[in-house]
């Protein structure tokens, strides 16, 4: 087999040219020769990866691989390219091999990925393909009927996001294993008023257990008005080290609350003969001591009929019972164990493992053992829902199985900090259930914890923040990676005063790829504003504020390369975006000065932005637009300050000196001074072209009558 002629053919059938692909072939065999490894011999992408590193952004030999503007460096990458495509089945993230997303048309036949990424570079619409991937999960059916549809495909993911089967998450450099699993929050104990520190769940925990089936150890469906009723918030122990505690309460339909020293609280008619009693037991306390109050809210605030929901921490809870019976007291055989104080209940909903507060509560629940539910953090209607309905039926109701977490910005975190010991368990084969399924230990809960298999991970990423090749290897292996490009033909159609929008974004990329990568090309996202107000001013104001400023990101202020990104440097200086300064460096420095310092200066053409010819040039610098008729001299032309200024049709400024077109921004400013106009909007903005010429015009005309 002639892996050169294969992998020749790989390149041109990525739509380069047979040219570069025999550049691309020796760039290879340089490397080769400079590493004294035979490149062409390595079939397999792991063993590839080093070198790529190696001769990639900040490698050690990235010299060496950017030498030719950056041949070598992405001639191997396109061969860790061709190597992925034979070896199908490993994710690797590569430039333009990977599938690119499409639309999907049978989604009960293909089943998503468990782990997939989205990637290209800014405004290819990655997060905005998210809504499409999550309802290919959670309702195909759907998606099919309404693809094309945006309002009605956004209304029914929402739901989805209301109903939490689709949770949001965006890395950061801070974001952590403590924000994404689990982490210590600390609370003031209600006791010793000291902070205490519990285990809260992060996104990832909290989604995984949503998606967990739940075995109800109690379903009935009593017939309970909740409307009316009183409803409690109760702890029942501490999990880590008093769950004994509630296991004995499930068992023995009751209640226990360990607030009381032990002590009888039979005869008590309010808070006064709770503090008497308390310190005969040799105890003080008064009103706003936490033990009087719960003691009270339990012995004299709880009723028959009331309702109470039993916390599992602050995020959680775990059953649902109803009082049967009044305050008893219920001595224990240990001395240590205080949890004397008891009511019995008869249990409706008993939930193994706990579900989130969120399906009936508004909020998290506050850090303490007993205190009534207010109107503002119960959902009153959720809860008659979920006791009225078999559990069964309910989850039916409720919608599908899968959760679906968007990880947005997923290359912008610390990966092996933020998901930890869980990458592993992430692997379909490592999931619950699985042939090879794995558990851990988490840290600070000591719970068991395992992945379901029916929660669906879908990440974001920017290739221009860090390229596919510097990616966390451990999440390239566990994921399946779509190219998201720049897609022109979305654009097809938009024209802004006989510029071809999809023309005009094709070129630029191809300039782009040639002078950089196609990891830092522009999305069409930036362009789509036109499809409804396909005007100059939103083409200048697009350009002004997204594309020249990611063009300086991209290059790191090289003006130079902008400029051929631009055309520029075949365009008449009137039409360039970027031009040199005429400040000279011994103007500023001096004719002795002998530091290092730019050969040019640049300054950017504000003027050009609103020039149709600028935007033109961009595709070929020969074009030019259709030229619009000068208005008549008296209604828009002016003598004034040595140039001579003149509002055409299409409302442009043209200024000239001598009767040769000059840079219209410059001396519009220059003159703006000179006749008191305020450059700025009343936005506080700075006028373009047109509106400063406005304004100077009819101030020039002022002056001179």
């Amino acid at each position: 087999m002639d892996v050169r002629k294969n992998f020749r053919e790989f390149v041109t059938g990525t739509g380069k040219q047979e040219k570069t692909a025999k550049e691309y072939t020796r760039f290879i065999e340089h490397l080769s020769e400079h590493s004294k490894i035979d490149i062409f011999a390595i079939n397999m992408p792991d063993v590839l990866m080093p070198l790529v590193e190696r001769y990639g952004s900040g490698g050690d030999d990235y010299a060496e691989g950017n030498i030719y503007h950056g041949g070598p460096r992405a001639a191997i990458k396109q061969y860790l390219a061709f190597l992925q495509s034979r070896t199908f089945s490993n994710p690797f993230a590569a430039q333009s091999t990977i599938p690119s997303a499409a639309p999907m048309t049978t989604p009960t036949l293909v089943r998503p990925p468990l782990n997939q990424i989205l990637y290209g570079p800014p405004g290819t619409g990655k997060t905005h393909s998210t809504i499409d991937e999550t309802l290919a999960i959670l309702d195909p059916s759907f998606l099919e009927q309404h693809r094309g549809d945006r309002g009605a495909l956004r209304a029914r993911f929402q739901e989805f996001e209301a109903s939490n089967h689709v949770r949001f998450v965006t890395f950061h450099q801070s974001f952590s294993y403590e924000d994404f699993v689990e982490g210590l929050r600390a609370d003031p104990d209600e006791a010793t008023r000291q902070l205490k520190f519990f285990p809260v769940d992060g996104v990832f925990k909290a989604i995984c257990e949503d998606a967990t089936a739940r075995k109800v150890v109690v379903d009935e469906v009593p017939d309970v008005d909740v409307s009316g009723n009183t409803i409690w918030k109760m702890s029942l122990g501490n999990r880590s080290e008093e769950n004994y505690v509630y296991e004995e309460c499930i068992e023995h339909d009751r209640i226990l609350l360990g607030w009381g020293h032990g002590i009888d609280f039979s005869a008590v008619k309010d808070k006064a003969d709770i503090i008497r009693l308390f310190a005969q037991n040799g105890t003080v306390y008064t009103t706003a001591d936490y033990p009087v109050t719960a003691v009270n809210a339990f012995v004299l605030g709880m009723g028959v009929g009331d309702l109470v929901v039993v916390a599992d921490g602050n995020s959680k809870f775990r059953a649902i019972g109803q009082i049967t019976g009044r305050y008893e007291h219920l001595p224990r055989e240990e001395a240590e164990d205080e949890f004397s104080q008891s009511r019995a209940v008869r249990w409706l909903k008993v939930f193994a493992p706990s579900t989130s507060c969120n399906v009936i509560m508004t909020k998290n629940f506050m850090m303490k053992a007993i205190y009534r539910l207010g109107a503002e953090v119960i959902d009153r209607e959720k809860l008659r829902d979920l006791l009225s309905t078999k559990a069964i039926a309910l989850h039916t109701q409720q919608g599908p199985d899968a959760r679906v977490l968007i990880i947005d910005e997923i290359n912008r975190g610390n990966i092996s900090r933020i998901f930890g010991e869980l990458i592993t368990l992430i692997e379909p084969s490592k999931r619950a259930g699985g042939g090879e399924a794995l558990s851990v230990t988490l840290p600070y809960s000591k719970e068991s914890f395992s992945v379901p298999s029916n929660l669906y991970l879908i990440g974001t990423m920017n290739t221009s923040d860090r390229s596919l090749s510097g990616l966390d290897i451990a999440l390239r292996r566990r994921f399946v990676f779509k190219e998201m490009p720049p897609r022109p033909e979305l654009l097809a159609g938009i024209v802004v005063e006989g510029v071809a929008i999809d023309q005009l974004l094709s070129v630029m990329n191809l300039r782009i790829e040639a002078l950089l990568d196609r990891e830092h090309c522009l999305g069409h996202a930036y362009f789509l504003p036109l499809k409804d107000e396909p005007s100059i001013e939103r083409l200048a104001r697009i350009f002004e504020q997204q594309i020249v400023p990611l063009l300086k990101e991209y290059f790191f202020e090289d003006w130079n390369r902008i400029r051929w990104v631009l055309n520029d440097h075949r365009k008449a200086p009137v039409n360039c975006f970027v031009l040199p300064s005429s400040v000279s460096i011994s103007t500023l420095f001096g004719d002795d000065f002998e530091g290092r310092v730019q050969e040019k200066t640049w300054i950017v053409n504000d003027d050009a932005f609103d020039r149709v010819d600028a935007y033109l040039g961009i595709i070929e610098h020969t074009k030019s637009a259709v030229k619009a008729a000068a208005l008549s001299a008296s209604e828009a032309s002016i003598e004034f300050g040595g140039f001579r200024l003149e509002r055409w049709t299409d409302k442009t400024i043209k200024v000239y000196q001598n009767g040769v077109e000059q840079v219209a921004m410059p001396i519009l400013k220059k003159l703006a001074d000179q006749l008191g106009v305020n450059h700025l909007n009343p936005q506080g903005g700075q006028h373009n072209t047109r509106q400063l010429g406005a304004h100077v015009m009819a101030a020039a005309k002022q002056a001179v009558n």
